[in-house]
């Protein structure tokens, strides 16, 4: 082993901090770096290039060019958040993982949902590595942390949304479908059948049960509940956002859809109250990564 090698494990040893030379924090930085150049490319030519989403129906279409333009946006916000994390904020590690797990159930509708199209094999890569990224990333983010006393020191207002949203979104999916095993008909709307069963599926498989996860270690008061709080909030957060945009394309390609919802507005703003609030938490209890709380 080297002399610099050795001193800089001492060093970790002492401080506890994790630094941009863990296997961990590597691996999340490697797959994050692909993925903002995946999803700069992938955006750009989603909008700028005409007929890339040409085989889809005017709803599924305009949805994945609102999509690609909240990518874009996302693009500078997940980079200052990986850098910040680097230099040792774990609020901003929260941000950087809730914005990976945003790309998990984004990308998910793009892989899924969308047939076959030039950006396909960008759409599979962003997906993956988000995913991987976001495995390796949230054990940094829960080092150092120790479970939190009471809720009231966990904090309530974030985890009540979780649930609440889990709740109700999960409850109107999972009675769409046993309606639909019973009777055969779907909720009418601008929807295909098609566009509905990839809305349950994804919601179901990778953003209602991450919430429930995340509800269920905040409720039970875990170390892991005080990241995986923060980490839904963000992605709830910019994936409401996503569908506001989407939402706005759709009505614009003459969909039958509100360009504008107060509702969906409300929602939002609830979940950047409580992005803010459990970031705060985090920050407070420990604000650099291998600090103990």
């Amino acid at each position: 082993m080297s002399k610099s090698a050795s001193t800089e494990m001492q060093q970790h040893a002492r401080t506890g901090l994790v630094t941009p030379s863990d296997v961990g924090m590597r691996v999340a930085g490697g797959c994050t770096t692909v993925v903002l150049v995946l999803m700069s490319v992938s955006g750009t030519a989603g909008l700028a290039v005409g007929g890339v989403y040409g085989s889809e129906t005017a709803w599924a279409s305009a949805a994945f060019r609102g999509g690609d333009l909240v990518s874009l946006a996302v693009v500078p916000v997940l980079l200052v958040a990986m850098l910040s994390t680097l230099r040792g904020s774990r609020a901003a590690a929260a941000v950087w993982g809730g914005l990976l797990a945003y790309d998990v159930y984004n990308y998910g509708y793009y892989v899924v949902g969308a047939r076959f199209n030039d950006l396909f094999l960008l759409h599979i890569v962003v997906l993956a590595l988000s995913g991987w990224g976001l495995v390796f990333l949230l054990t940094s983010v829960r080092s150092g942390l120790v479970s939190p006393s009471d809720r009231r020191a966990a904090g309530i207002f974030a985890p009540l949304l979780l649930g609440s949203v889990a709740l109700v979104l999960g409850g109107l999916w999972v009675a769409a479908i046993a309606r639909e095993a019973v009777t055969g008909a779907l909720p009418t709307g601008p929807a295909p059948a098609s566009g509905l069963h990839t809305v349950y599926a994804v919601d179901l498989t990778l953003f209602v049960s991450s919430l429930v996860v995340a509800t269920m270690l905040a409720w039970r008061r875990t170390a892991y509940g005080l990241v995986a709080v923060p980490v839904m909030c963000v992605a709830g957060a910019t994936y409401l956002v996503n569908l506001m945009v989407a939402s706005f394309f759709q009505a614009r390609a003459g969909v039958d859809v509100a360009a504008f919802s107060p509702g969906t507005l409300g929602l939002t703003m609830l979940f950047v109250a409580a992005s803010a609030t459990s970031l705060r938490l985090l920050h407070r209890l420990a604000p650099r990564l291998g600090d103990a709380s």
